[in-house]
Order: structure tokens, then sequence, then C-alpha cells
């Protein structure tokens, strides 16, 4: 008991400089932990609102607009932890539209089908 004492006495500058680079470690760590779960909510909401844009129509003019339909689509190219979702979803959007014998829009087709080829060869 008596050696480590001595030894602790003996290393107390070590020991400090040891310690504060673990307070150090542990608080960047709780930090890019931090940062990362904040990332992962604001993916999270800017997701869910661009799934929103794609699909209900504007709350003014209850109409759903086409060019920013197409660009949610392939906004939707910058989200991979959602890119199963995304898939099942375009895919069951792109066959309901191309059956609906109203639906006159190409673009948002060509759109669906350019970010489903570039989701399957990510």
């Amino acid at each position: 008991m008596m050696s480590l004492i001595g030894w602790l006495s003996s290393n107390t500058a070590t020991l400090g400089i040891l310690g504060a680079a673990l307070a150090f470690v542990w608080s960047t760590y709780q930090q890019v932990t931090q940062r990362k779960a904040e990332a992962r909510e604001r993916d999270f909401q800017a997701f869910h609102r661009l799934i929103k844009d794609l699909v209900v129509p504007d709350s003014e003019t209850k109409v759903t607009w086409i060019e920013r339909q197409a660009a949610v689509v392939s906004e939707l190219r910058h989200f991979p932890r959602y890119y199963e979702f995304t898939s099942r979803t375009l895919k069951g959007l792109k066959e309901k539209w191309t059956a609906d014998p109203d639906f006159h829009f190409p673009k948002l087709i060509d759109e669906i089908d350019l970010t489903l080829d570039y989701i399957q060869n990510k």
C-alpha cells in the first residue's frame, strides 16, 4: 500500500496530465456524438418535409407543382439513410401516376427513373 501511495505522489504531474487528457477526449467524444445526433435529426426533418412536398398539394393553392415534385425527387438522392424507403415510395408513385390516364407529366416520371437509377447504383 505504501509503495502505491509513494508512486502516486511521485507521479502527480503525470496523473494530472493524463486526467486532463481523458477529460478532453471524453468531452470531444460527447460533442461529436451530439453533433451527429443533431445532424441526423436535421436530415430526418428535411427528408420528411421533402416527402410531404412530393405528395401533398400546396396548402394555399391546393395545387401540386410538377416542377417542385421533380426537384424533390432529385433532392431525395442526398438521403442515403432513407434509400430503401425512397425507392419503394418512388416505385409506388410511378406505378400510380403512370396508371392514371389524367397524368401527363413524363418529366416527373423521368426524374423518378433517374433517382431510382442513382439509388440502385449506390
